[in-house]
């Protein structure tokens, strides 16, 4: 599970990264998800969100925000200013993630971007070990 900072409590999120990264790295790991994608079944097991990785010759890790930022802080694009999608059904019609998922990529110094916009909380930037690499 994982602590969004919603009333309702932590969301449930599976991820498929056991094969590449070991517990430790995962369990308490701080990350950004996307959340309005909707809930889909993996396995036969609700999954209410995606955490988001970069993945590269450098190898895999997960897309952290910057230090400060509260559980379920909200992540911008500079430029893309608007309220995200409440409705997944309409995203999932649109293609949303489909179409955005070319243009995210961490930067030569690891900052996560879309379209060569950096992703940010109002503490700062969102980050990734691995630099050039595409997220997913």
């Amino acid at each position: 599970t994982i602590d969004l900072g919603e009333p309702a409590g932590p969301r449930q999120i599976l991820s498929g990264l056991a094969q590449h990264l070991p517990i430790d790295a995962v369990r308490g790991a701080r990350v950004v998800v996307l959340c309005n994608l909707g809930s889909k079944k993996l396995g036969g097991v609700e999954s209410q969100g995606m955490v988001l990785c970069a993945k590269g010759e450098g190898g895999l890790c997960f897309v952290t925000p910057p230090d400060g930022s509260a559980p379920g802080a909200r992540v911008s694009f500079e430029g893309f200013e608007g309220e995200p999608e409440q409705n997944p059904k309409k995203l999932a019609k649109k293609k949303a993630w489909e179409t955005c998922l070319p243009d995210l990529a961490t930067d030569a110094e690891g900052v996560a971007c879309y379209k060569g916009v950096a992703f940010a909380t109002a503490e700062g930037k969102c980050t990734a070990a691995v630099k050039g690499a595409q997220i997913s």
